[in-house]
């Protein structure tokens, strides 16, 4: 009996070592970033990964905030940004993270540099971008596509002049032509809500 306890334990082990695995670099939205699961702590995070490679710090935020939390990886191809939950200061606990490193890679595909179409077809349909060229530009709105609640995003174009009718606090349809004619693209730094 107690072999057959052994070996299903061992089985057991196997079936989730990617789970335990600190060298794992995968992105599953709405389960974890590597390590990384909704609910943990600053504790579980360091434990996860080492003293070495987390540090507690403000982070930049926009219009010149800052918001709690901490740096993983710093300045290294697996370099991520941890937020911490707003309404929890004191107990750290994750809620978003922000994907620095060029390390990470999401299990569906989606990654920097892609174009508004390819970013449709993870997404399932059409989503809208703000206006370019103020603090929230070019940020995706994801309502009601596979996207939703799981990711932000920001689109910069890649033409060098920018219409007006793309400038502002205003949402514009991904699948607008003036908007594929300057051919936005995804900028580096993906924020993955752990909510």
């Amino acid at each position: 009996m107690k072999r057959v306890f052994a070996v299903l334990l061992l089985f057991g082990a196997f079936l989730h070592a990617d789970e335990f695995d600190p060298a794992d670099n995968t992105i599953v939205l709405g389960q974890r970033v590597g390590l990384i699961k909704p609910g943990m702590s600053s504790g579980d995070i360091e434990r996860a990964y080492g003293k070495k490679n987390f540090k507690n710090m403000d982070l930049p935020g926009p219009e010149g905030s800052t918001f709690p939390g901490a740096k993983l990886f710093a300045d290294s191809d697996r370099e991520l940004e941890i937020v911490w939950d707003p309404e929890n200061e004191s107990k750290k606990i994750v809620f978003d993270v922000r994907v620095i490193g060029k390390a990470w890679k999401f299990d569906n595909g989606l990654k920097a540099g892609m174009t508004i179409e390819q970013v449709e077809k993870i997404n399932g349909k059409p989503f809208k971008v703000m206006g370019f060229s103020w603090d929230y530009g070019g940020y995706a709105n994801f309502e009601g596509g596979k996207l939703e609640a799981m990711v932000s995003l920001r689109f910069n174009p890649s033409t060098d002049e920018i219409p007006d009718y793309l400038i502002g606090d205003k949402q514009i349809s991904s699948a607008d032509k003036k908007l594929r004619a300057v051919k936005p693209v995804v900028e580096e730094m993906i924020t993955v809500f752990m909510r």
